[in-house]
């Protein structure tokens, strides 16, 4: 067989979209040569083109196997990117930029560190802004590389830099429904205005009615509480991508916020677990097993999965053991607290097996109906002669749309570290040295795991909080709680403005201004001095 002509005819089938015939040619060639990086740098291609990226990407790595060419790496990394394996993708198209600086690979990798920072990849934050910042230096003109720089800015806090270049993307492509969505989620997160983000989204739908522009509106809607029409968007939204999680969960939540159980936990068992959730294996139905071990699975973040764990005593009368993986940050704490149940790190064997956050729907135990808000985990009250307030003032969620909101700048609190309180920070690994300049002793720094934060918790009258771990963990305990939620909060605080169901110790402050904390601290400070009066 002439390897060559066979090529050239493969290629011109690729031409005319002849898919088969040319992997017919690819595949016989590769019989006779199956180790020719050529051929499977070729076929790898193919699979590309008909969406076939697993194919893909075990062609391309056999061949980079035998050969480093350029376009086999860049094979290999777009198949990776498709995949979504983005850690590998940056690995391979950082090599590629030394090499070649082509636009394409900038577009890829910019868009890669996008999604790993959604993903919660903090620490590719820095590389991120790097490499956006290098795009649009060499390419200027390119669209899609100032919005991915726009989205490192937002990332990064520089949030008039990345406004500036949506304006410079609309003067070269005023139609480009990317730039418009964009703008839509600088007006949310600079100037919380939903309004006006709304009418950016609009925009982007009349360029392309796609799901996430429908969802971007839907999520808009959701902040304003215009829940009906939030509702009508993601449902669009639904139709496009009918597996999304993301509009899944908007769905769930939406519903949720209004204390509708059923209608959104319909909606939530539906939606695309993490691969670890998918590891699970007979699922719970909700049925007594008396002689039968049911493992549970954590399927969200540290917060919830304090605030969830409330739930998992319930299960005790229907089955005989409970096994529940836990966070190694959370097995000490847990250990303690729940001595009739196993916390694990690893899977273990099971009979049966739940994600964690769906147990409220399968024990049938609605909004209406939430456990132990007196507290669940141990606290020893203090008994202190000077006031002891914690402090924790960031989230930690990497999604920028939501941190963003519950992150109060440390600045704030400036009232608050001029009342002579003994004030001490809670705060994990903060985004920035900040708040050393105040008069506040530093707690966080010593913290190994959530049981040494509960041990620093039974020593506070008051924890100051924003919506995030450490406020689920002093709920739980019984810990005083004054909970600063923005005025878009999350679903659990329903619209809640003074009492949550869930914690009976947390009082909720809601943010009154958009812009502005003051009202709030100014409220909490008056709390805490007739509180200081009583000591």
């Amino acid at each position: 067989m002439d390897v060559i002509s066979e090529i050239n005819r493969a290629v011109e089938f690729v031409k005319h979209k002849d898919y088969n015939s040319a992997k017919e040619i690819y595949l016989k060639a590769l019989e006779l040569n199956p180790d020719n990086p050529t051929l499977l740098s070729f076929l790898g291609y193919l699979y590309i083109s008909t969406k076939e990226y697993k194919k893909a990407e075990k062609s391309f790595e056999k061949a980079y196997l035998y050969s480093k060419d350029i376009s086999i790496k860049s094979g290999l990394a777009l198949s990776k990117f498709m995949l979504q394996k983005f850690e590998e993708a940056v690995s391979l198209y950082s090599k590629l930029i030394l090499e070649d600086n082509k636009c394409e690979y900038y577009e890829k990798i910019t868009l890669a560190f996008s999604n790993l920072i959604t993903y919660g990849k903090k620490q590719y934050l820095e590389n991120f802004y790097k490499y956006s910042l290098e795009g649009i230096s060499k390419f200027p003109l390119n669209k899609d590389i100032m919005l991915n720089y726009s989205t490192a800015c937002i990332y990064s806090g520089k949030l008039h830099d990345g406004e500036k270049a949506c304006y410079d993307a609309l003067k070269f492509d005023s139609k480009y429904w990317k730039t418009w969505t964009q703008m839509g989620l600088i007006q949310e997160f600079l100037y919380c205005n939903e309004e006006k983000a709304q009418e950016y989204y609009k925009k982007a739908l009349k360029y392309n009615a796609g799901y996430s522009v429908y969802y971007d509106l839907g999520i808009s809607y959701s902040k304003s509480a215009d829940y009906n029409k939030a509702l009508r968007c993601f449902k669009k939204a639904l139709t496009f991508a009918p597996d999304n999680e993301p509009i899944l969960l908007g769905i769930a939540f939406n519903y949720f916020k209004q204390r509708k159980f059923k209608e959104g936990y319909k909606y939530y068992i539906k939606q695309n677990d993490s691969s670890a959730v998918r590891k699970l294996t007979n699922i719970w139905n909700g049925k007594k097993h008396k002689n039968k071990t049911i493992f549970i699975f954590p399927d969200l973040a540290f917060g919830d999965h304090i605030m969830f764990m409330r739930y998992v005593p319930y299960l005790k009368d229907k089955f005989q053991k409970i096994i529940v993986y836990a966070y190694p940050q959370l097995i000490k704490l847990f250990s303690k607290n729940f001595p009739d149940i196993e916390f694990v790190s690893e899977f273990p064997e099971y009979d049966y097996s739940i994600a964690l956050s769906k147990l409220p729907y399968y024990l049938k135990m609605d909004f209406s109906h939430i456990p132990s808000s007196s507290g669940y985990i141990n606290n020893i009250k203090p008994n202190n002669r000077n006031l002891k307030i914690g402090l924790c003032w960031e989230a930690g969620n990497a999604d920028i749309r939501s941190t963003i909101h519950r992150t109060i700048n440390i600045k704030e609190f400036c009232p608050l570290f001029d009342t002579g309180l003994d004030i001490y920070s809670f705060q994990v690994n903060p985004s920035s040295n900040d708040y050393l300049k105040y008069n506040m002793t530093d707690l966080g720094k010593t913290f190994n795991d959530f049981y040494d934060t509960s041990i620093a918790l039974q020593n506070m009258d008051v924890l100051i909080s924003v919506d995030t771990s450490v406020a689920n963990l002093a709920g739980a305990m019984g810990v005083k709680t004054f909970l600063l939620i923005p005025y878009y909060s999350d679903w659990r605080w329903f619209d809640n403005t003074n009492k949550t169901e869930w914690y009976d110790s947390v009082k909720i402050f809601k943010q009154t201004e958009k812009n502005s904390w003051k009202n709030e601290i100014e409220r909490i400070i008056s709390e805490l001095t007739k509180l200081n009066k009583q000591c």
